[in-house]
C-alpha cells in the first residue's frame, strides 16, 4: 500500500512540474482555462470572456538590474507598463516588500479600453541582480480569484553567483508578501 501511495504522490508532483511555465527568471502556472501568448519581451496570459471583460495577465522579460526603490520602481514602471494607464503620485501609492532575498513593489493604477474603466496592478519583483514585471489587467472581479491563485505559484530564480544553494523562492504571498488585489 505504501508503494502505491509513493507513485500516487510522485504522479502528482510530475504534473505539477509539467504544469510550470518558465520565462526568464520568473516560474508560474497557468490558471485553468487562460491562454499564454508568448514573445520574447512578454508572456500574456488571458483569460476568455463573453462579456467584454478584461482579464489579462503581463509578465516582462527578466531585466539586469535591481529595484530597490520607489524612484526606481516608477521608472521601471514607466518604461514596462502602458502610457494610457494613470498611476497616482500621491506618497503611499507605492508598495515595497522585501523577504527571502527578493524585493517587491506594487502600485495600482486605471486606464479606459472601450470606453470601460480597466484596473492595472503592476508589481516588480527583483532577486539582487535582476527584475521582472506582472501586471493584471481587469475590468471588474471576474478574475481576481485567479490571479491571486496565479501569484501563489509565480516564483523567482535567485541570483545563484549572490546565494549558496540558491532555489527558487515564492514571489507571493510568501516571500515577499505582495498584496492581493481589491476591487
Amino acid at each position: 500500500m505504501n508503494k502505491i501511495a509513493i507513485i500516487f504522490f510522485a504522479f502528482l508532483f510530475i504534473i505539477e512540474l509539467n504544469a510550470q511555465q518558465h520565462f526568464g527568471n520568473a516560474i508560474f502556472t497557468v490558471p485553468e482555462g487562460w491562454k499564454i501568448t508568448e514573445t520574447k519581451e512578454t508572456v500574456t496570459l488571458e483569460k476568455t470572456s463573453q462579456t467584454n471583460v478584461t482579464c489579462k495577465i503581463i509578465i516582462t522579460a527578466t531585466e539586469k538590474g535591481v529595484v530597490t526603490t520607489d524612484v526606481e520602481y516608477v521608472q521601471f514602471r514607466s518604461k514596462n507598463s502602458d502610457k494610457d494607464i494613470i498611476f497616482p503620485k500621491q506618497k503611499g501609492a507605492v508598495t515595497k516588500y522585501e523577504g527571502d532575498g527578493l524585493v517587491s513593489f506594487y502600485s495600482r493604477g486605471t486606464t479606459t479600453q472601450n470606453m470601460i474603466v480597466v484596473n492595472s496592478y503592476f508589481y516588480t519583483l527583483s532577486n539582487g541582480s535582476q527584475t521582472f514585471s506582472y501586471q493584471l489587467l481587469t475590468s471588474n472581479n471576474e478574475c481576481i480569484k485567479e490571479f491571486n491563485e496565479f501569484m501563489t505559484t509565480l516564483k523567482m530564480e535567485l541570483d545563484t553567483k549572490d546565494q549558496i544553494n540558491a532555489k527558487a523562492r515564492k514571489a507571493a504571498p510568501a516571500a515577499p508578501a505582495a498584496p492581493a488585489p481589491m476591487m
